[in-house]
């Protein structure tokens, strides 16, 4: 069994920043896969997010390394602002790993030299006994992106929320796409109205089974929570879709999927892509 600890000491990442990258190359023949790995934290009893905010920090600037060195896409910390999620303190933030492999290659040993000298055996122990501390790993997921669409200048300091929705299919085995396509497209339009920062549809790797709950995951990325709640701009002279028409979208959603989670998120820490 891969232990909570391995992860942690690799780099950790958000996919959608490779998904921005590359939006230009979207008709290239063979996309490359991307992998993202969510590790849930609870916090220790009596402790907020500020206490774990200087060991996610240090995270970061290891995160960040390894991200200079192309090993990883970036990394993300995002705190939980509401769930419907019944068991409201399960957990408190969740931090995000994303390869294109299923496999998560950390900072080279030299990297990790140029941080702490002679003393990175002794830091990085240090710099875990304080996570466990503070905010231990009670949950891992593996997650496929599958499909994504982002505006053009999409970047992690200008999106403020994430509205994460967590479905599955009613029918098991039942078509998916006709209706994930309709979604990317509303998503598409959204975006050149400045009514959305981003959207991506992805399907749960590992673990996976019916005591799950969920098989798949869709993310808004947006400014305010007042996107979400006019998706459509249904009070302007020019609607990004008509109001009969996203109706019966969201009827036929509704009849596809089964919306079993939704999660909002703020991000709080994020590494940055080297300048081209």
């Amino acid at each position: 069994m891969i232990s909570p600890s391995t992860f942690r000491n690799a780099s950790i990442v958000l996919s959608f920043l490779f998904l921005c990258s590359s939006g230009a190359s979207a008709q290239s023949k063979t996309p490359q896969k991307t992998y993202m790995y969510l590790i849930y934290h609870k916090l220790n009893p009596g402790l907020t997010i500020q206490d774990a905010l200087p060991v996610e920090r240090e995270w970061k600037k290891v995160n960040q390394a390894a991200v200079d060195e192309g090993k990883l896409e970036g990394w993300y910390m995002t705190v939980k602002q509401f769930t419907s999620n019944p068991n409201q303190t399960e957990y408190d933030y969740v931090t995000r790993i994303v390869t294109h492999e299923m496999a998560i290659k950390g900072a080279s040993p030299e990297a990790m030299a140029r941080i702490y000298g002679d003393s990175v055996q002794q830091k990085m122990a240090d710099l875990q006994r304080r996570d466990r501390n503070t905010a231990p790993v009670v949950k891992i997921e593996i997650w496929e992106i599958n499909d994504g669409t982002y505006a053009p200048k999409f970047a992690p300091d200008g999106t403020q929320l994430m509205v994460i929705d967590r479905i599955r299919r009613r029918n098991p085995g039942a078509d998916y796409e006709g209706t994930v396509g309709q979604l990317k497209r509303l998503s598409e339009e959204r975006i050149k109205r400045n009514n959305l920062l981003g959207w991506d549809f992805s399907s749960l790797i590992i673990p996976n089974g019916s005591e799950k709950g969920y098989e798949f995951s869709i993310a808004q990325y947006v400014s305010n929570l007042g996107a979400v709640a006019n998706p459509v701009l249904a009070d302007t002279p020019n609607p990004v879709m008509p109001a009969p028409a996203y109706k019966q979208l969201r009827n036929q959603t509704a009849q596809v999927f089964d919306f079993v989670r939704q999660e909002v998120y703020r991000f709080m820490e994020y590494t940055t892509k080297p300048a081209n």
